[in-house]
């Protein structure tokens, strides 16, 4: 939601939030945070467009409190790893994560198709 680093408040859907935290992790430990802007080059907002930034910072894995199905099948394309169920400041997700209280989410039983 904001560029707070690891105090920044989790955004409730992926796609929406305005920067990602990306923390590097080193056998659980935290070795490096940085944030983000969710803009696109060209300036266009779509489904895909946050895997593409988050490819280019070689990002391995996401962690969500909700995501939609083209976003998710495109992160997944990506092979980055989506784990959802993250809530509160991005230091309680990242604890959540190393604790493993994530769920890690698949594309069984989504649709890539644009008529929803």
């Amino acid at each position: 939601m904001n560029n707070s680093g690891l105090e920044s408040d989790v955004c409730f859907h992926f796609g929406s939030c305005e920067y990602f935290t990306i923390v590097d992790i080193q056998e659980k430990t935290i070795a490096g945070v940085k944030a983000i802007s969710n803009l696109s080059p060209d300036g266009e907002h779509n489904c895909t467009a946050p895997s593409i930034i988050l490819k280019s910072h070689n990002v391995d894995t996401v962690l969500v409190s909700g995501i939609g199905g083209r976003p998710l099948i495109s992160l997944v394309e990506k092979e980055i790893k989506v784990f959802a169920g993250a809530t509160g400041k991005v230091s309680d997700a990242v604890q959540d994560y190393n604790s493993g209280l994530l769920q890690q989410l698949s594309t069984n039983g989504t649709c890539s198709c644009s008529h929803h």
